[in-house]
């Protein structure tokens, strides 16, 4: 059994405490560590070398959280504690999830910089902005919601035991492309497409599959896969009794079911081409909605992968 994830949390710390602590105890819920500065005791200047290290031999995962404030400039630096350690992560590397503070959120004026540190923080969210894809907050909850919701699903994604194809079914490859077609012009009428919409999310009851991908580990595999349920504007899946998802043949035509795990259900595998994949979810009360979801490798083109 793999041992509880340890999460580095980095941010300033005088002007960010009490959204740290309801993020500490969100992550903590989750069963995770939460690796932080308050071992140092509560201050901005942290020992360099003690964040690097943990940063670097004692984390996981990283969660970056910025708000109006640069951070500290240790002597002899050019970049504050708070961009050392994202550095450090970034180094390792390990997993980066990065939340800053909404522009238009209210916040006290005695904890915004000015001056040289504002310029400072100015480029820095611009180059974590370029990087990665950044989660805006507006409050404590607002922040720890998103955060639980980031490591839950990366925790669930790594928790899951991946389903194999069926070893005696070989060259599952890509399927063949077929000529552009042809597109037709049309005049929609918006009430019908809005109509359309409200029903396809009601008979779902809100329930969609996505998925995501990144290079695999398994040899003779081009991707390995995360094929899970999203809610339109909710994470709340206690609802939800079970998920079966079928992938076909090659697969050897099995039911695999999940049960909600960390606030997510999905399903992981390795495969080498596309697939089309359908799951019915059946609820508590003994209703059930049938999805489908083709697997397709297109977002590996912008993805960076």
């Amino acid at each position: 059994m793999r041992m509880p994830y340890r999460v580095f949390l980095s941010s300033t710390f005088s002007d960010l405490a009490t959204y740290r602590a309801t993020v500490q105890g969100a992550i903590r819920q989750l069963g995770a560590i939460d690796v932080s500065m308050e071992h140092f005791g509560a201050r901005d200047e942290r020992p360099v070398d003690e964040c690097i290290r943990l940063v670097s031999d004692q984390s996981d995962l990283f969660v970056g959280v910025y708000a109006h404030r640069y951070g500290f400039v240790p002597d002899g630096a050019k970049i504050s504690i708070s961009e050392i350690e994202y550095q450090t992560a970034s180094n390792v590397p390990l997993p980066r999830f990065i939340y800053i503070v909404d522009d238009d959120a209210p916040w006290l004026p005695a904890h915004m910089d000015d001056g040289a540190n504002r310029k400072r923080l100015i480029a820095f969210k611009a180059a974590l902005r370029k990087r990665h894809v950044c989660q805006t907050f507006r409050n404590q909850d607002h922040l720890a919601t998103s955060v639980v919701a980031d490591i839950g699903r990366h925790i669930a994604m790594h928790a899951t035991t991946p389903v194999a194809p069926d070893p005696t079914l070989t060259g599952a490859g890509f399927e063949a492309l077929v000529p552009e077609a042809h597109t037709q012009s049309v005049d929609p009428v918006p009430a019908e497409w809005t109509t359309r919409r409200r029903s396809i999310k009601s008979h779902n009851r809100n329930m969609f599959l996505t998925h995501v991908i990144k290079p695999s580990t398994t040899p003779g595999q081009k991707f390995d896969v995360f094929i899970y349920l999203i809610r339109h504007r909710s994470e709340d899946f206690s609802d939800v009794q079970v998920a079966e998802f079928f992938l076909g043949k090659y697969w050897g035509n099995k039911i695999f079911p999940a049960v909600p795990k960390h606030g997510f259900v999905g399903i992981s595998t390795s495969a080498y081409g596309s697939f089309l994949c359908i799951c019915r979810v059946t609820f508590v009360n003994g209703g059930h909605v049938n999805l489908e979801r083709y697997i397709d490798f297109e977002m590996q083109r912008t993805a960076g992968l």
